[in-house]
């Protein structure tokens, strides 16, 4: 049987705060009243476990979050549907010109980081990929084989992050296409054996067992081999390797907040930032406020 080295993390909180002035603002403080929240769909089924949590903890707060894609997101933030947006990059420099424009003080920080991954049918023959294949079939090329990428949407995180990290300055392929969600994207490559679908890990990790490095059985999560470095090997988005960055395509999840006293979403984004972290461990993400100790193991897989 077959041994693979793993690695296991061991997480200590540290204090974050959140420096706001006080001003007038809606009647909410950080453990009670509403807001509206906007986060990135990629990230539907750890935060929905993350604000099932702080509700129980706090019955005073009411929380609407609304999934989708991240160019919605944004738009949200700057039309002032919502105070605080959760998104995988922080504000560029026009969008925080505009925020100056506006005497708008954006908050950000990094929160956790995770894994662009790769699904492909059980029935097909090739679950691992060289990245230098990945570029191919993302562009079309002649050596890009039967292959059919499938996003979760057409303004998605997922294909900004392709097009802005592995094929930059490149044009997608014209044959790619998008569903309307990540769960569509696993529903419909479970049956096309040709396809290959492009989500945010969180949505195939099993969280059954937080000790267990596994995903879901409807399909397989590809093994990348990087293009370049020291690693020749075909790599999943395990954990630490996620952590390690020695899976290559890794992204940032962080919070943007306008919030200019101290509010809902404050008291949401410092839980997140502290005890929310174990929660991020448990969906296989790997958090980024906490003190992290990596330890070598042997598991049979």
């Amino acid at each position: 049987m077959q041994i693979k080295k793993f690695i296991y993390l061991f997480c200590f909180p540290i204090f974050l705060g959140l420096n706001a002035c006080q001003e007038e603002g809606p009647q909410d403080n950080q453990t009670s009243g509403s807001i509206k929240i906007s986060i990135d769909e990629t990230y539907q089924p750890i935060m929905e476990e993350q604000l099932k949590i702080f509700r129980s903890r706090f019955p005073n707060a009411q929380i609407l979050a609304e999934y989708k894609p991240e160019a919605e997101c944004f738009k949200d933030f700057f039309e002032d549907t919502t105070r605080v947006i959760f998104v995988t990059r922080e504000l560029n420099e026009d969008e925080k010109k505009f925020c100056e424009s506006k005497q708008i003080v954006p908050k950000s920080m990094a929160m956790a980081r995770d894994a662009v991954v790769f699904i492909t049918s059980r029935s097909s023959k090739d679950s691992n990929f060289a990245l230098s294949q990945i570029k191919e079939i993302l562009k079309g090329s002649e050596n890009a084989g039967k292959y059919q990428i499938v996003f979760d949407h057409k303004a998605s995180s997922t294909v900004r992050y392709i097009t802005d990290s592995l094929i930059p300055g490149s044009k997608l392929s014209e044959n790619i296409f998008a569903t309307n969600n990540s769960q569509e994207v696993i529903d419909y490559v479970s049956k096309n054996e040709n396809a290959i679908g492009v989500i945010g890990v969180s949505w195939v990790a099993d969280r059954s067992d937080s000790t267990v490095e596994s995903f879901l059985s409807q399909v397989r999560v590809a093994g990348i081999k990087p293009d370049t470095g020291k690693i020749t090997a075909f790599v999943k988005p395990y954990q630490a390797y996620i952590g390690l960055r020695e899976y290559p395509c890794t992204r940032i999840f962080y919070f943007i907040s306008k919030e200019s006293w101290q509010g809902l979403g404050t008291g949401l984004v410092n839980y997140l930032c502290r005890d929310g972290q174990l929660v991020f461990k448990q969906a296989k993400l790997f958090p980024l406020r906490v003190n992290v100790l990596l330890r070598e193991t042997n598991a049979k897989e």
